[in-house]
């Protein structure tokens, strides 16, 4: 038994002094066999290259902090300004930081007594960077967020209305010879820029001599302008007046203002007499908002009308004067039913948008007055429509269709995002 315990004992104390050297082997195997793996070398790299990055990057801060600081230093340095002792004599020092500020303040009221947009903007531009720089490198050491915020608010607003106004003249400038014909002999009052605008609102239409452009008594959606070629105005098959270059078919009262949308019904056939009659075509809805929102065009285009008006009144004569009417008294009455029938379609269209009508009665009596429609047959129309005088001045009638609402139900917010992309 004795002799069993001691060789028990030795194999104890063997087996001990063999652990130590066998978990050192088992380690230096590990770290062998991991630094041959081409993964732990990918971490590794990635810890290294991470720390190399926010080195690099702390280096970056540091770099802008410095230069930061020199500019700082730089425009707010203290110098001296040569005032005469005999104005002042005390010594005056400036900043180039305050010079950037009162800069600021002189430019935007330079900008206030330039007449010309675009003049106007950019001195607003450099004014609102001039700020920038005061408030960013403010004398007192802190950056002014607040108002340097704001003032790169304005800066990109006037940025995007001087780049529209250029892109603007650049469409302008890519305008086809016929139109800038037109421009020139037609639309000289408008300019260059609103009359593309105007122009890529609309499309071109080609007829042949024989096709019916609008039809008698029917629904009529479009506005159309005559860029070439004549076409002819019938009433019940008998010519009224003709139409030439720069005469605008279905205006319905925008000479006076009425600047009506949706349908309108036709007085009379409008049918082409030449082989190659081109016109432009505005729907009614978009071309009436493109003036609502914009004043200056809706001036201008008034001033057309005026001369639209004048050359039809011309070519009335001339038709008289050339013997193609054969009854100038049919011919008279004729014209006068297409009047009273133009005013019918004006009030049915008027009255099918309440809102628009209580807005624009003094437009619709300065039409009356143009066109000589007199209190008589104004109650008459109304009567046909089954409305009364009454609900006439009241703009409302129970049970009838607001047809604002009908058509925003319809398209919903599409005709009112034109004239931000146009």
């Amino acid at each position: 038994i004795q002799q069993s315990n001691a060789m028990m004992s030795r194999s104890l104390l063997s087996n001990s002094r063999s652990i130590p050297s066998q978990c050192h082997f088992s380690s230096v195997r590990q770290r062998l066999t991991r630094t041959k793996n081409p993964v732990y070398k990918r971490k590794k790299a990635t810890v290294a290259g991470g720390e190399q990055g926010r080195a690099a990057e702390a280096t970056e801060q540091m770099t802008f902090a410095q230069f930061r600081e020199n500019v700082n230093q730089f425009l707010n340095k203290p110098r001296f300004v040569p005032i005469p002792r005999w104005i002042s004599p005390e010594r005056t020092t400036i900043s180039l930081s305050e010079c950037f500020g009162h800069g600021s303040f002189i430019l935007v009221a330079i900008s206030y007594a330039v007449d010309d947009f675009v003049q106007l903007r950019l001195l607003a531009i450099a004014g609102s960077t001039s700020m920038l720089v005061f408030t960013y490198f403010h004398p007192h050491g802190r950056v002014l967020w607040l108002p340097f915020k704001w003032n790169a608010l304005f800066i990109a607003l006037n940025a995007y209305r001087v780049l529209r106004v250029h892109a603007d003249r650049y469409f302008a400038s890519q305008l086809s010879p016929i139109l800038m014909h037109m421009h020139d002999h037609h639309f000289y009052v408008m300019d260059i820029a609103d009359f593309a605008r105007l122009v890529r609102l609309g499309h071109t239409q080609t007829f042949k001599k024989g096709d019916l452009v609008v039809a008698q008594d029917q629904e009529n959606r479009y506005v159309r302008l005559v860029i070439k070629g004549t076409l002819n105005v019938e009433r019940d098959h008998s010519v009224t007046y003709q139409l030439h270059e720069g005469n605008f078919i279905s205006e319905c009262g925008l000479h006076a203002g009425l600047l009506l949308r949706g349908n309108v019904s036709s007085c009379c056939d409008v049918i082409a007499n030449d082989d190659d009659v081109m016109v432009i075509t505005w729907d009614r809805t978009e071309l009436m908002h493109l003036l609502e929102v914009d004043r200056n065009m809706e001036r201008a285009m008034k001033a057309v009308m005026s001369w639209d008006i004048v050359s039809k009144l011309k070519s009335q004569r001339q038709l008289l004067a050339s013997g193609i009417v054969p009854d100038p008294e049919e011919w008279t009455r004729k014209r006068r039913e297409q009047t009273l029938h133009r005013y019918k379609a004006i009030l049915r269209n008027m009255l099918a948008h309440p809102k628009y009508l209580r807005k624009r009665k003094e437009e619709l009596t300065k039409y009356r007055d143009i066109h000589h429609i007199d209190d008589n047959q104004h109650e008459y129309a109304l009567r046909e429509m089954g409305w009364t005088l009454e609900e006439f001045e009241a703009g409302c009638k129970t049970g009838h269709i607001d047809e604002d609402a009908a058509e925003m139900k319809q398209y919903g917010w599409r005709w009112y995002a034109h004239e931000v992309y146009f």
